[in-house]
């Protein structure tokens, strides 16, 4: 480390750099292409950033869950080769690594080989390591496994499991979109209790914190005020808690930052291409002096996350199986069984294609709420977006139906004919409740 007066001066340096760096518009050009053998002996294939002058220091970027190639980083490695760093980036593995597998100590083992090759590529004196979302969990867990990282810097790292921060992610585009009422527990919080129940969700429990706790080597752990994905509130105290051990480390927030430090225009809702401008800044005036701890305190507001609790017995991946096997079946089943014999009654064959369009309609708009990321659910009205509006008025015209099926009840002689779509609508209340439909 610099002595104090020194690094006070390269700070001013640095800051003074970032600021001009923000306000030229030119891009970094790559200087050399470099593969390197990753965990498992697979090939990773990455490119060397170097700045025009001499290089003050070397990093090794890692991405997200979204991130797929060194394209998908380009703006972080400018930001970082504009600020004098010599900065690898290099494409995520291909394989053992998907939306629903993952390993996060094998990126870690990936990224040290990254380091290393950058290391011996460049002849850098010091090599640190940066992680983004996903890849701020990473990036602690090689610098754990190498002494020879000299730095972390975190952006937007979750201090909870994947799991909860995403069904808060989730919670926070309904509510953009001025979604209110049971939709709001349906979706994200039951939708991703059931995801997790069903192994769809890898390290939905991952835990930051043992790995935070071992962590050596200083760190720089940065979040936007307008994150609205990764709760950098609760986030940053419980990083700031593990870290309390470190002699040399920083807890940062950056105004105007969205999720990941973009810039963005609509709260945290959308993503500029360029970085918030005083990302920079707060990056090269770290370098400059890593000495120290400098916890800010966050100076807004958030909602807090929620726990996601273990699905109970009736809402297990079996019983939500069976339960749906007993709704198509007596519904939709029972229901062609009685026009093709012309048996039942008319309120036992409006409850079968009532409830059949009913459980058809709640599959289709989860299945289509969870591939589009809550967003863009459709027109609002009264708080529910009209798809999911429709569902809730054809669920209360089910249970309308049910109603009348056991009036009719009554007359011996019907009881059989009924049976099928009358056993599926008595499943289907308790079903409906859990999931929402039936709630305001």
């Amino acid at each position: 480390m610099l002595p104090w007066g020194k690094s006070r001066l390269a700070a001013a340096i640095l800051v003074l750099g970032s600021l001009l760096a923000t306000a030229q518009p030119g891009q970094a050009q790559p200087s050399a292409d470099v593969s390197f053998p990753g965990a498992g002996g697979i090939t990773l294939h990455g490119t060397i950033f170097r700045p025009s002058g001499p290089a003050k220091s070397a990093i090794v970027l890692q991405g997200g869950s979204d991130w797929r190639t060194r394209d998908n980083l380009r703006v972080q490695a400018e930001m970082f080769t504009r600020l004098g760093v010599t900065t690898f980036v290099y494409d995520r593995r291909s394989s053992g690594y998907s939306k629903t597998q993952r390993d996060y100590g094998v990126l870690a083992d990936d990224l040290v080989s990254a380091v290393r090759a950058l290391r011996a590529t460049s002849g850098a004196a010091e090599v640190g390591v940066w992680g983004v979302s996903e890849g701020a969990w990473v990036a602690p867990l090689a610098a754990t496994r190498a002494a020879d990282i000299s730095y972390v810097i975190t952006v937007g790292g979750s201090g909870m499991g994947g799991a909860r921060q995403t069904s808060w992610y989730w919670g926070n585009v309904l509510r953009h979109q001025g979604i209110s009422g049971a939709l709001l527990t349906a979706l994200p919080i039951q939708g991703t209790r059931f995801a997790i129940g069903a192994g769809l969700f890898p390290e939905a429990d991952y835990d930051p914190v043992p790995v935070l706790r071992r962590l050596k080597q200083p760190i720089l752990a940065l979040w936007g005020d307008l994150d609205i994905n990764h709760a950098p509130i609760e986030s940053s105290r419980i990083f700031a808690d593990a870290l309390a051990a470190n002699p040399n480390h920083a807890i940062r927030f950056v105004a105007g930052g969205g999720p990941d430090l973009y810039a963005t225009s609509d709260a945290g809702f959308d993503r500029l291409p360029r970085v918030v401008p005083g990302y920079p800044q707060a990056v090269g005036a770290w370098l400059a002096d890593r000495q120290g701890v400098h916890v800010e305190t966050a100076a807004f507001t958030q909602r807090p996350t929620e726990v996601l609790k273990p699905l109970a017995w009736w809402e297990s991946i079996a019983a939500q199986g069976i339960a749906l096997a007993l709704l198509l079946g007596g519904f939709a089943v029972g229901g062609v069984v009685s026009l093709v014999r012309r048996r039942g009654t008319r309120s036992s064959r409006w409850l079968a294609g009532l409830g059949t369009a009913t459980v058809a309609g709640f599959v289709g708009m989860l299945g289509w709420a969870q591939m589009s990321g809550m967003k863009n659910l459709g027109p609002v009205l009264a708080g529910r977006p009209l798809p999911w509006l429709a569902v809730q008025v054809l669920a209360v015209a089910t249970v309308a139906a049910l109603a009348a099926t056991l009036a009719g009840l009554r007359k011996p002689d019907r009881r059989r004919e009924v049976l099928a779509p009358l056993a599926a609508g008595l499943v289907f209340v308790p079903w409906a409740v859990c999931w929402g439909l039936l709630l305001p």
